[in-house]
């Protein structure tokens, strides 16, 4: 079973310590080069997650293991234009949502109210991971003073979910979480705009 990063290749015994060398690589990948872990490609498949089980249920089918990383860079340019298709579906599902939950708040306006949550976690992650790079994209401000309106409107939101307050749930998705939504899209798409920072991707 071989281990190949950048053409270079490491022979990993068929057993659970497989996976600990594996780590070890990654680690010490790392931690030399302004690279960070993406995803594992197991005999030409990209696997995402839960990589320890995957490879202790195949040790005896795999035939090689090949670790993927990416630049800062990359992985803010690659997670923006997730974000920018994510809001541009979003939006309006959102609007069609509320217009629909006005006659009736039913168990689909929770489901989704829970999935604009799950949608602004992620938003949450990128926001922490990007603040914390060497260099930021371009209408960087203007992405973070959408953000911030966007999570004290979450805040007021859980507490009108708290007290189930379906009118200002409303309210609150229609007035203030649709338009700073639409804002952080088209900040967004202007930064994606940014050649730049784009040919810094590398």
């Amino acid at each position: 079973m071989q281990l190949i990063y950048k053409n270079k290749q490491t022979e990993l015994p068929r057993d659970e310590s497989a996976f600990t060398m594996i780590l070890e690589k990654v680690n010490e990948l790392t931690k030399k080069q302004d690279v960070i872990f993406s995803h594992l490609i197991i005999d030409e498949m990209g696997i995402f997650e839960n990589h320890e089980s995957f490879i202790n249920e195949r040790l005896n089918e795999i035939m090689q293991i090949e670790i993927v990383t990416r630049s800062t860079n990359e992985m803010i340019w690659d997670t923006m234009q997730s974000i920018h298709e994510y809001l541009q579906r979003a939006i309006p599902t959102l609007n069609k949502l509320i217009d629909e939950s006005y006659d009736v708040f039913s168990k689909k306006t929770w489901e989704g109210i829970g999935q604009l949550s799950e949608g602004f976690q992620w938003l949450l992650q990128f926001i922490t991971f990007t603040e914390a790079a060497p260099k930021q994209p371009s209408y960087w401000s203007e992405i973070m003073k959408d953000f911030k309106m966007c999570e004290n409107n979450f805040k007021q939101l859980l507490e009108a979910v708290e007290v189930q307050d379906t009118v200002l749930i409303l309210d609150i998705l229609a007035y203030e979480i649709v338009p700073a939504y639409e804002s952080l899209e088209q900040n967004i798409a202007k930064s994606l705009k940014d050649k730049e920072f784009f040919t810094h991707v590398n």
